[in-house]
């Protein structure tokens, strides 16, 4: 097994880029990409469209493009919720807030999935200043950014987030020919106003915030922070 790792320009903490690229093995690749987390999801996009290509050489993503990684993360919210609840014979079982952070979305996919198998969890997205998702549970304003902004939190600079397509498929009841007419549009305009029916199902299911890339200033004598 190769592995083949894209490590954004400057736009990585220099610990996070001192991990990547001190990696001896052989088998592992690392190329520094010109371009943010969304530009450099396009080319591996391309990649897996083509069939042949990625059957030739046998390609799987290991970010949540791949629906596997969704798979094993709504393990976690049901571990999470055990660790929890301190007993399973209440009835009805308490409900557990699980705040997410999130930038393409593919952990808060994989909350709300197990929220629809039935686990008793209330979701809260948490976003930094690059907004789509918070924006998009708010007020159904599924559109780009003019920019992506660069933050503390480089791995949710992201204004594409690819599974909120999965989200909005399971809330249209798998209307397949909905969502894709909606994420035609989206692509071609950069701008979506999602239908009222399907963004109120999302705010029944979905909450959240977004947070400031702000350094909190701390003042020693009052030992409160601004």
């Amino acid at each position: 097994m190769d592995i083949f790792v894209l490590l954004p320009k400057d736009l990585c903490s220099q610990i996070q880029e001192l991990q990547m690229t001190t990696v001896i093995e052989d088998n592992v690749h690392v190329f520094i990409a010109h371009g943010n987390s969304d530009e450099i999801d396009e080319p591996i996009k391309e990649l897996f469209a083509d069939a042949d290509f990625a059957r030739k050489y046998n390609l799987m993503s290991l970010n949540s493009i791949n629906w596997s990684r969704i798979m094993v993360q709504i393990a976690h919210y049901f571990y999470a919720y055990f660790q929890c609840t301190p007993s399973m014979d209440m009835t009805p079982l308490p409900a557990v807030e699980i705040v997410v952070p999130t930038g393409g979305g593919g952990n808060l996919t994989a909350g709300y999935i197990a929220q629809q198998m039935g686990l008793p969890i209330q979701l809260v997205a948490v976003v930094n200043n690059n907004d789509i998702i918070h924006r998009t549970i708010q007020h159904g304003d599924f559109s780009f950014s003019r920019s992506v902004k660069s933050t503390l939190a480089s791995a949710m600079d992201i204004q594409e987030p690819y599974n909120m397509e999965r989200i909005l498929w399971l809330l249209s009841d798998c209307d397949g020919s909905l969502i894709k007419t909606l994420m035609e549009q989206f692509y071609m305009s950069k701008n979506l106003t999602l239908p009222e029916g399907l963004h109120r199902k999302q705010t029944q299911v979905l909450f959240s915030t977004r947070l400031s890339s702000k350094v909190p200033r701390c003042h020693a004598q009052s030992k409160t922070c601004s």
